[in-house]
């Protein structure tokens, strides 16, 4: 380790918490100091009260934290009193002199071999080494190993090390995983290696990898064409990287860390390092972002295709209000026809008996009339062919080149929507147009009988019309998408869930892959974990019923009817106290960007932001001013210009600043330093609803964007006729711990795990609640698997108490208060196998899924 710099671990507040001595309230005194016999035995081997004492508050801790801790009494005063209360009736105690060394390690051999723990050795190191080698394959963030690590050694019964140790540790494994990697990725051919350095590589102007890694701004022709003509230019070297790629061993979660640095670093950042590390960020890079484009591209065919529904729906309710409002003017001359031909004037040669006929009812309303007398309505679905027929240079310009280029797949096999698409893109792949297109015999056998007129142009023709026959595959695809059927297992957001998980077969090895990483009790899952929570449930619905029916619970007013067969029953609420505001009252105001300043400057929160270029640029650090100011102007929604104006700061600064040092991971980083701030003061706990654990609320809240983005999306109910987006946010005690920018289409509870997950604030997060926008069927599983409950809203509360009381038998309570997080009955009996799936690819994917129960 002389030669290596070691690599940062943990920050200075985790570090003490990991090897600070524990610091017993008296519930803990009460369990800790609890000795079995075997204990108790074990203590007569020691003469004097002051070894035995010693031995005692040594063992208590080694219970706590399965460490060692060097300690004087004086520093264990608390403690060392309750030993001499409970196990020697003595109120007080002074020793003179400490322990000896030797009898402090008789102690620790003792205790090691009491719980069966292992002693430091070579052998032990070398394992050691080897798994965090192991872990970073699967966790290539160093704080996710480390957890994972402290996992592993609190399975294998091996005391921590040091915190030296640990960091000589991970440096050499770091070094060895870099090594393993470079040497795999020489192995690529030359032609590969030479496109991922053109990524980088700036004769003239902007570099491929700008062009690449910029993102989809709207639904525009545009838009949709150069994201495209991306997909197109990347398909052969993401045809390589999917292949190849495997061969590094690397879980999905380490490949989209390497993407992730190639994508946020500059060019000249990236060309700073060695080749190897280049390609292999470079190839990482291009197998996510296909994935992304493949994401945009599906994102656009489902926005244009529902646009172009609602748009035919509308025209189809115009012509019907057309077409009835026609039949209230033409019925009055419908009858005075009728009165008019029985008593029309003889000798009427044919020519003009037209003429008079049609001169009291036009020629054109003849049809109509006579479907109206017959009992016909307004055919809605001619009036959208009619619409559809118009649209279709809309369907050539945005649909069809998504359908070209994004490799739809079905969630299962042979299944009639997977023939159309592929007889599509045969046609049009090959470059013919729609006047060549001819549907085969034995496809349009497949099709409804009552569909099959409305995809002709005339009901008599004998091919389907081309146009109208592409938007029916297109709106085909949208609802088997919309529902997860229809499948790209080349995009992230719309791959088939089984192919996002392991393979099948691993769950056979699960408990050699559980041992391995040290989660024993990831086998018995199903059957400990999940019962257990089924038997609560039962036991929980029997008591709560009871209570309800004895009226015990006093939120319930129930109130018997006049029949005496029903009762009806509404929720208590609680009043409103008055807010005490004495103390606030009693401080002075202060400007917010005072307060900025001061908590800027008190915890050094300016060092977090850092020029986008690493060199060749003279302001190594922003104005304190400037950057104060551009935060404030994003905050508030105003803009640096109007900031400027208001402030009277020079524009072209703010720009520069705004430029240089405003973006995701400084502003992230800013805010973790605040958040570990208040959370460090006396009154952060004092909003704690429960002592012992940290609820914290998830949640999204409709902002409207500036910018026009892909993920900008309308919501009447939230931002009128604007844009926005939906910032879902993890609060806790008021601190925002993470946040996530989605679109307002998107479903929030596929958000809920990333949040918790990649809070890394000092915040830990132990219960979650949230409303049933949270909750989606893998949910309440993943948040077990990661130690964190649960808790449903109020308005969640209330809605399960109404079904809850409207049960009348315990038996029917299957999939009912599902948003209080119980999981539905017949799923854990009948999935036990795919819950199993879903904790292995977690593991095996590079997700933490540290958990009080697995460990």
């Amino acid at each position: 380790m002389t030669n290596l710099k070691r690599i940062y671990l943990l920050p200075e507040a985790e570090i003490s918490d990991l090897y600070a001595r524990p610091v017993f309230n008296q519930n803990e005194q009460q369990l800790y100091f609890e000795l079995t016999q075997v204990e108790l035995d074990t203590l007569g081997q020691f003469g004097t009260i002051k070894t035995k004492v010693h031995f005692i508050l040594q063992l208590a801790y080694f219970k706590a934290k399965n460490q060692f801790f060097s300690f004087t009494f004086d520093d264990a005063r608390a403690d060392v009193d309750y030993v001499l209360a409970k196990f020697f009736k003595k109120t007080d105690g002074v020793f003179q002199g400490n322990i000896t060394r030797q009898r402090i390690n008789q102690q620790k051999q003792i205790i090691l071999k009491l719980f069966d723990y292992q002693t430091r050795s070579m052998e032990q190191i070398i394992q050691v080494e080897a798994h965090i080698g192991e872990l970073l394959r699967y966790y290539p963030k160093v704080h996710d190993a480390f957890r994972q690590l402290l996992v592993y050694l609190d399975n294998q019964k091996i005391v921590i090390p040091t915190y030296r140790s640990l960091q000589d540790m991970f440096t050499q494994s770091f070094v060895n995983e870099r090594d393993r990697l470079d040497q795999l990725i020489l192995l690529m051919p030359l032609g590969q290696q030479e496109q991922l350095s053109e990524l980088i590589d700036r004769e003239d102007g902007i570099t491929k990898l700008n062009i690449i890694r910029a993102d989809q701004k709207n639904f525009t022709y545009t838009a949709i064409s150069a994201e495209v003509e991306k997909a197109l230019e990347l398909e052969g070297l993401y045809k390589f990287a999917k292949g190849f790629l495997p061969t590094l061993l690397l879980s999905k979660n380490a490949i989209r860390y390497y993407a992730d640095i190639a994508g946020q670093y500059a060019a000249s950042r990236l060309r700073r390092l060695d080749k190897p590390q280049q390609w292999l960020h470079g190839l990482c890079f291009i197998y996510y972002r296909y994935q992304q484009i493949m994401d945009n591209l599906i994102t656009s065919f489902m926005y244009h295709t529902r646009a172009i529904t609602v748009d035919a729906k509308a025209y189809a309710k115009k012509a019907a209000g057309e077409y009835h409002s026609g039949l209230v003017v033409d019925l009055p001359k419908l009858a005075k026809f009728l009165k008019w031909f029985p008593s029309r004037k003889s000798g009427l040669d044919h020519d003009e008996l037209n003429q008079a006929a049609y001169k009291i009812l036009p020629e054109g309303q003849f049809p109509a009339l006579a479907q109206f007398l017959q009992g016909s309505t307004f055919d809605t679905k001619a009036s959208m062919r009619e619409f559809y027929f118009k649209s279709s240079r809309s369907f050539a310009l945005y649909l069809r080149p998504i359908l070209l280029a994004v490799p739809f797949v079905f969630y299962k096999e042979d299944n009639d929507i997977m023939a159309l698409i592929d007889l599509m893109k045969m046609h049009y792949g090959s470059g013919k147009g729609p006047s060549t297109f001819k549907l085969p015999q034995d496809i349009e056998d497949t099709l409804s009988k009552t569909q099959l007129p409305y995809l002709k142009k005339d009901s008599d023709d004998a091919q389907v019309e081309p146009h109208l026959f592409e938007f029916f595959v297109y709106h085909k695809m949208y609802r088997r998408l919309d529902k997860g059927l229809l499948c790209c297992n080349e995009s992230v957001s719309y791959c088939d869930i089984d192919h996002d998980l392991i393979s099948d077969a691993l769950v056979d090895d699960v408990e050699k892959i559980a041992n391995e990483f040290g989660y024993p009790k990831i086998p018995i899952y199903c059957d400990e974990r999940l019962d257990a929570a089924l038997m609560t449930l039962d036991s929980t619905w029997n008591r709560t019923t009871k209570r309800i029916s004895d009226g015990e619970n006093l939120a319930f007013n129930i109130k018997e009817m006049k029949t005496g067969e029903q009762q009806d029953w509404s929720l208590g609420y609680d009043s409103l106290d008055k807010l005490d505001d004495a103390f606030f009252r009693t401080l002075s105001q202060v400007e917010i960007p005072s307060i900025m300043m001061y908590i800027g400057d008190h915890i050094g929160m300016w060092r977090s932001f850092t020029h986008m270029k690493t060199r060749y640029n003279k302001k190594k650090t922003p104005i304190v001013l400037a950057i104060n100011a551009c935060i404030l102007s994003d905050a508030f929604g105003i803009g640096i210009e109007k900031m400027a104006e208001m402030s009277d700061l020079n524009y072209n600064l703010m720009r520069s600043t705004h430029e240089d040092f405003m973006r995701i991971e400084t502003l992230c980083a800013a805010n973790d330093m605040v958040g570990n701030l208040i959370h460090s003061l006396p009154i952060f706990k004092l909003w704690n609803i429960m002592d012992d654990k940290m609820l914290a609320d998830a949640d999204g809240q409709k902002l409207a964007t500036s910018e026009s983005t892909i993920q900008s999306r309308y919501s009447k109910k939230y931002l009128g006729k604007s844009p926005g987006l939906s910032i879902y946010t993890l609060i806790a005690n008021f601190v925002a711990a993470n946040a996530k920018n989605i679109g307002l289409n998107e479903y929030e509870g596929h958000a809920l795990y990333d949040v918790i997950q990649g809070n890394k604030t000092n915040i830990n997060i132990d219960m979650v609640t949230g409303d049933n926008h949270s909750l989606n069927k893998l949910n309440f599983v993943i948040l077990d698997s990661i130690d964190v409950d649960y808790v449903p809203s109020i308005k969640d509360i209330k809605d399960a108490a109404n079904n809850l009381y409207s049960v009348k038998t315990t038996d029917n309570y299957t999939g009912i208060i599902r948003s209080q997080g119980v999981i539905d009955k017949n799923l854990i009996k009948s999935k036990k196998r795919g819950i199993l799936r879903v904790l292995l690819s977690l593991l095996l994917g590079g997700l933490c899924i540290n958990a009080i129960f697995f460990a």
